[in-house]
């Protein structure tokens, strides 16, 4: 998730000194054209301003991963989303969950605590391999819809990173508009079929063709998020998406990353406030929000990450593996109870939930979630059902690597036989 920044005009700038006023779009009425960076200092220093306190936007929160589907494990997990006041989660769902129960099972969970799901997808090649899986998506989420009318996905948050292709930014003007001609078929079957269309954007769409970007936000949404990576520059960097949006009636709200340093998704110390601190992180949001207003929404990449710059703490799924008689004493994955406890030599307990299967898997998986997990820390597991007892003799202990706040783990675990038990 990449972007480039801008100044703001210099007619803007003119006036916001001489009149020493905040300076409103709606009035300036200025596009920055000016292709130069402006740094938030500055952006402080010249007063600009684009209050709007017309409407409250959106807290949102994206979640790449399955946690929320654990219904065990759910009251851990949305402590958080509370935390952050959050009252929309893009959930990435994979197609074949739904036809699961485990997906309705969540949103209602998220409906009593009033959030939002939003279904969330994208890839960046649609452009060039045509939107046929994307369709077969919109098509299951609709059936899963009728199907479900009081516990309805209303909107689709659509991911679709085609700037970070090599073709792309050879010719950023030919990429941008094949881009939106495929975003505006996307959008149409999304509507056609009773969905609402959130496009998550870069920020430097508005440099590359205004007038494209301006026929982007008329035909092919109706709200934008904004990937605002860059910490230095992250007030200006959403000026002219945020005129554009408010004089057109279309919501908009600007992202926070929290991801730890990752060079495969370019992610930089200069973009995540991962190692800020949640401090540093809320200090951001008041000062956006003193820009641009309550109607600006905010949002935060991602659920993982934030949770643990919220508790600096882990998450980690462990993986029980079990002999017994019924399965001619093969080795393979097994349940062993609703819920298990990791132990710390203190005696401090870490629960764990059991997950549903991995529906993206033939294989049956079962996986329990630990929330709350400490690293270089020896657990012993504590099993919930007593026909089971664990082999594994070495504790269960995580190890710090660079660029993970989410750990896994396994223990082996037998089907005590009769005579033993006795």
């Amino acid at each position: 998730m990449r972007r480039r920044t801008r100044i703001a005009g210099v007619m803007a700038v003119l006036l916001a000194l001489l009149n020493g006023l905040a300076v409103s779009p709606q009035s300036a009425g200025f596009w920055d054209d000016s292709g130069k960076l402006m740094d938030d200092w500055t952006f402080r220093e010249r007063k600009l301003s684009a209050v709007d306190n017309a409407s409250q936007g959106h807290r949102s929160m994206f979640s790449w991963d399955t946690y929320f589907f654990n219904c065990g494990a759910f009251p851990a997990l949305s402590k958080i989303l509370a935390a952050y006041k959050i009252d929309r989660v893009y959930q990435d769902i994979p197609l074949a969950y739904f036809e699961t129960q485990e997906l309705p099972d969540m949103v209602g969970r998220m409906a009593s605590r009033n959030i939002q799901v939003a279904a969330l997808a994208g890839d960046r090649r649609w452009p060039e391999e045509g939107l046929d899986a994307y369709k077969a998506w919109i098509d299951a989420l609709h059936a899963y819809n009728q199907d479900h009318p009081s516990l309805r996905i209303p909107a689709v948050a659509l991911d679709v990173e085609s700037y970070t292709l090599s073709s792309f930014k050879e010719d950023p003007a030919a990429g941008f508009a094949a881009y939106a001609k495929c975003m505006e078929e996307a959008y149409q079957y999304a509507r056609q079929r009773d969905l609402r269309v959130i496009q998550v954007i870069p920020t430097n769409l508005d440099t590359i063709d205004r007038e494209q970007f301006e026929w982007f936000l008329e035909h092919c949404c109706d709200e934008i998020s904004i990937m605002n990576y860059y910490k230095d520059t992250e007030l200006a960097a959403i000026w002219n998406e945020v005129l554009a949006c408010r004089q057109r009636g279309i919501p908009v709200e600007t992202i926070f990353e929290t991801m730890p340093v990752n060079s495969y998704y370019s992610v930089t110390k200069e973009k995540t406030y991962f190692y800020s601190g949640a401090r540093s992180l809320a200090n951001a949001v008041k000062e956006m929000e003193e820009a641009y207003g309550s109607s600006l929404g905010i949002g935060y990449h991602h659920f993982e990450t934030m949770y643990h710059v919220y508790s600096n703490l882990y998450l980690a799924r462990v993986y029980p593996y079990a002999k017994s008689e019924k399965d001619g004493d093969q080795n393979g994955q097994i349940e062993v109870g609703g819920q298990i406890k990791l132990r710390s030599p203190s005696g401090a307990v870490v629960d764990a939930w059991l997950s549903p299967p991995n529906w993206k898997s033939s294989a049956a998986e079962y996986c329990y979630l630990a929330v709350g997990a400490q690293l270089n820390t020896n657990y012993s597991v504590l099993l919930s059902d007593g026909d089971y007892r664990v082999t594994t003799t070495r504790p269960l202990r995580f190890k710090k690597e660079n660029g993970k706040v989410a750990y896994s783990e396994s223990f082996h675990a037998e089907l005590e036989d009769s005579s033993r038990k006795k």
